[in-house]
């Protein structure tokens, strides 16, 4: 696999996790704004059996730490091919998923 493919690859995984650790950290006041509560549909028809488990299965919590987790290692990954081994351990783990 080259260097490109395997980038790819790594960069969808992200913006899943991404998604689904931004999706966890909603609130009612961020679902019932217009533009939020879109992108939350969105993000409910990628993801139906992530977001079933995160919020109605037993083992949320876990689901939610493991999506976080998954998050935090893939954006290492990116940075480490971006930005070298030094910046990827100052800014791991990075978990920011303000900006949508």
């Amino acid at each position: 696999m080259k260097k490109t493919q395997l980038l790819e690859i790594i960069t969808e995984k992200e913006k899943k996790y991404f998604d689904l650790v931004w999706y966890a950290r909603k609130n009612e006041a961020d679902r019932k704004d217009k533009k939020t509560s879109k992108i939350i549909e969105k993000i409910e028809k990628q993801y139906p059996d992530e977001i079933e488990e995160l919020l109605f299965g037993q083992n949320s919590e876990w689901d939610h730490g493991f999506n976080s987790g998954m998050l935090a290692a893939l954006r290492y990954v990116m940075s480490l091919d971006e930005q070298g081994a030094e910046r990827a351990d100052e800014e791991f783990p990075m978990l920011d998923v303000d900006n949508l």
